[in-house]
């Protein structure tokens, strides 16, 4: 690795600008995530009978909410060694630090936006902020953790249809095990032959504007870092040529990672298993906590697995609302219903609510002091 900086370091890049929150967006979805959670959590409560009794303190096992307090941060933690490690390669002098803090701004967004997909732009602010990373290797450090948890997931959800016998389940896994099969090989595809899609970029580009009868939009387009002084590659508008910019900016930084981090490519796939593992366990060790014999492990595990799986496509912010009643469906044979209120919010706290929490935390004090720099800089008035 320490070998590999320098020429890493001595490659030109590519500087665009930062990511831009939408913020109405960002407001309805934190409304419908908190809305959705509230609404599910009072049906959940109100299904119990009158008189019900939570579960009492002597009933509790409290060494396995030790054993989840342990457990509750490997998540954020293998996480963040990922970025770390795709950071060493792509742009060094990263601290853990300011990736555990990206991680965690991905997961703050990520709630707020539909099948948690949206938390990319969370994590980019936060490693590009103050010049750390360029927005180009933030990028490309997303995408390939992104990669990674994908690969993870298809492992899973192979597992889950052909190995673990949750066969009830099997077919409703299938299109989320073709979803992410498609977006993978995009991914791939977009790393391997930019071209392809830069081409199509084009012709997209000039076929709107021709319709529009404004062929002015549509400029000369050169690839990043290369010389324009002869004829144009293609032809598009500003907002696809900076499209295309990120496009051969990922291509370029994929291939660079692969090229001076062949271990780190290795480490980063199999830190994604370990995180979702660790996702896996959680629910074990909240069943345990609550007195729950049910279930071994393994069954447990295997359930978990079908669940993080069929969540990861939840249409709602955040999987709310339907993570809660998927988690119902699978977990039914092992957590019983009086028990079920209490470990659907134990499970959601420690594998979602709090690292979302410590994300919100990160970036409301990170927006704040880069505010606070922005009115500095500012000129007084004379």
């Amino acid at each position: 690795m320490h070998g590999t900086t320098t020429a890493v370091m001595d490659e030109p890049r590519m500087e665009t600008a930062g990511p831009r929150f939408p913020r109405g967006q960002l407001l309805a979805g934190a409304l419908g995530f908190l809305g959705l959670t509230g609404g599910v959590f009072w049906w959940l409560f109100a299904q119990l009978p009158a008189g019900h009794a939570p579960p009492a303190l002597a009933t509790l096992r409290w060494e396995y909410l030790g054993l989840l307090l342990l457990v509750l941060p490997l998540e954020t933690m293998t996480s963040s060694a990922r970025i770390w490690l795709i950071c060493r390669v792509l742009h060094p002098g990263v601290s853990f630090w300011t990736c555990v803090q990206s991680e965690l701004g991905n997961v703050a967004i990520s709630i707020l936006t539909p099948s948690q997909s949206g938390g990319g732009p969370g994590q980019i602010y936060m490693l590009t902020r103050r010049g750390r990373v360029s927005v180009g290797a933030g990028l490309t450090a997303t995408l390939i953790s992104f990669m990674g948890t994908l690969v993870g997931l298809l492992l899973m959800g192979v597992y889950s249809v052909l190995v673990s016998g949750i066969g009830a389940s099997g077919p409703l896994l299938l299109a989320p095990v073709w979803t992410l099969t498609v977006i993978a090989t995009v991914l791939l595809l977009g790393a391997i032959w930019p071209d392809l899609f830069r081409i199509a970029l084009g012709a997209l580009s000039r076929a709107i504007w021709r319709m529009l009868r404004r062929p002015e939009a549509v400029i000369d387009w050169w690839p990043p870092e290369t010389s324009r002084t002869g004829p144009a590659v293609d032809r598009m508008d500003r907002r696809m040529a900076w499209l295309a910019d990120l496009l051969y900016t990922y291509c370029a930084d994929v291939r660079r990672f692969l090229r001076h981090g062949k271990a780190c490519a290795v480490a980063v796939g199999l830190l994604s298993v370990a995180f979702l593992l660790a996702r896996a366990l959680m629910p074990y060790l909240c069943a345990r906590f609550l007195g729950v014999d049910g279930g071994t492990l393994r069954q447990t595990v295997e359930a978990q697995v079908a669940l993080i799986f069929l969540v990861f496509f939840a249409p709602t912010p955040g999987g709310a609302g339907i993570a809660e009643g998927a988690s119902l469906w699978i977990m039914a044979d092992i957590v019983p219903p009086a028990i079920a209120p209490y470990y659907t919010l134990l499970w959601r706290v420690s594998t979602t609510y709090l690292a979302a929490l410590a994300g919100f935390v990160c970036l409301g004090l990170a927006f704040a002091r880069d505010a606070s720099r922005a009115v500095g800089r500012q000129p007084g008035p004379r």
